[in-house]
């Protein structure tokens, strides 16, 4: 899939009207940005993939990572792709659990993003943290995946939100096996 520029308001900004409630991805925007059958745009709740676009944002976050602009937006396509993979394994179904914040400063909904899945890919098992066995069915947590990848950062409300403990565990797991964001240059 393309990635495409999403700096635009959505046209829809519905607040979720429920936990766990289900919804279809039309495509991904990027590692942490999703377009909903709905039209509404989604960010995946306390964490950050590195971006795609050529912005102010993307030199920076770079930086921030001493990295090659092409080498962080290579992690952002190795993002995407993941999460292109998952959602595959769900028929683009996701589900959705509120942030509690509702919103961003671009008018993304934020949530929680879990998909379910018959199967795993080939090399994937279970950890009881990110990837869980539910009877015949593995729920993936999207947010908590891409971080144990080292596909993308904690933010700081995702430090403190209900996930908090979890993120920063699988943060510093990535930062310790040099995975992702956390890969040396050289």
């Amino acid at each position: 899939m393309v990635a495409e520029d999403y700096s635009a308001k959505p046209t829809v900004a519905a607040p979720l009207e429920a936990e766990n409630q289900t919804e279809r991805v039309e495509r991904v925007i990027d590692g942490d940005t999703f377009k909903l059958s709905n039209g509404q745009n989604l960010k995946l709740a306390g964490i950050n993939a590195p971006g795609l676009h050529d912005a102010p944002t993307l030199t920076q976050e770079a930086k921030k990572f001493r990295k090659e602009i092409w080498a962080y937006r290579n992690l952002g396509v190795a993002a995407m792709t993941e999460v292109e993979s998952l959602l595959k394994l769900s028929g683009n179904q996701i589900q959705l659990q509120s942030d509690g914040e509702g919103f961003d400063d671009r008018g993304n909904l934020l949530a929680h993003v879990y998909v379910l899945a018959g199967q795993l890919k080939e090399g994937v098992t279970p950890d009881e943290a990110t990837l869980l066995k539910k009877k015949d069915r593995y729920e993936i947590f999207v947010n908590a995946y891409l971080v144990k990848l080292g596909l993308a950062e904690v933010l700081e409300e995702g430090k403190s939100g209900p996930y908090g403990e979890l993120f920063l565990r699988l943060e510093e797991q990535a930062k310790q096996d040099k995975k992702g964001l956390w890969e040396e240059s050289g």
